[in-house]
């Protein structure tokens, strides 16, 4: 391993000292931020449009694919409250036409943006993606050296493919870093509580009258459960307490 190292550094002398130069070229340049944006919208809808909204931006979503847009998360739940949360990944201008869609569904209750700078990640990425490639290409230089020495050749086909793991692995990363910056994400919650009809209250109880009397009858039962007892105790002192306040009475005269 040793004359491995000693090779590697005599091969790379030269190029040290021109990646100095370029190094120090880039360094002067100004750098511009890399933000990974997300956006938040909440939607108060009428009951009977809460699930419309959501099929209406499944399917832009769907017509948005050559803008990238992928469909994260989608739920709805039709219970006592009607809501749907959609999650969304897409291109900056593709996210503007789903916003745009998804206020027009109701009134806006609450829309923000978060933005991450991602510019130190991205960087510290970068630059380790440069040294992998760099240590790769003097790796391969030394392995055309090496062909007559077997030795040499095993360590260094060893050493290319624990780079080779790794130059793969800090790809992905750093394509998953640009995925942020180049794509937005868009979450929308579509929720009735406003918008809901004057009826919708009293039909809710209507609806769950037998249920919340059955509930009421059931509680009753269980007081009075814990009622009779306790009666019995309180009547048996009463009585008990009585008797004995008469003896003392009759005692005195």
């Amino acid at each position: 391993m040793a004359a491995l190292l000693a090779l590697l550094s005599a091969c790379s002398s030269k190029q040290e000292a021109g990646g100095a130069q370029g190094g120090a070229a880039n360094a002067s340049q100004p750098r511009g931020k890399h933000l990974a944006y997300e956006h938040s919208i909440a939607v108060d809808a009428a009951e009977d449009a809460v699930k419309p909204l959501m099929d209406k931006l499944v399917a832009a979503c769907n017509a948005e694919a050559q803008q990238g847009c992928v469909l994260l998360d989608a739920s709805l739940d039709t219970g006592r409250d009607k809501q749907a949360h959609i999650r969304m990944r897409a291109k900056p201008e593709a996210v503007v036409r789903l916003s745009a869609l998804a206020t027009a569904g109701g009134t806006v209750a609450r829309q923000e943006t978060r933005a991450e700078d991602l510019a130190r990640p991205i960087a510290d990425s970068e630059k380790r993606l440069a040294m992998l490639r760099s240590y790769q290409r003097k790796l391969e230089e030394l392995e055309s050296r090496s062909a007559n020495n077997a030795d040499n050749l095993i360590k260094v086909s060893k050493e290319l493919a624990a780079v080779q793991s790794e130059l793969e692995q800090a790809s992905g990363e750093n394509a998953r870093l640009l995925e942020r910056v180049n794509l937005d994400v868009l979450s929308v919650a579509i929720y009735s509580q406003r918008s809901r009809s004057f009826w919708s209250p009293i039909t809710r109880a209507c609806d769950e009258f037998a249920s919340n009397l059955s509930q009421g009858i059931a509680s009753a039962v269980v007081g009075l459960a814990y009622i009779i007892p306790w009666s019995l105790i309180l009547l048996a002192l009463f009585f008990g307490g009585r008797k004995l306040w008469r003896r003392a009475k009759s005692r005195r005269a």
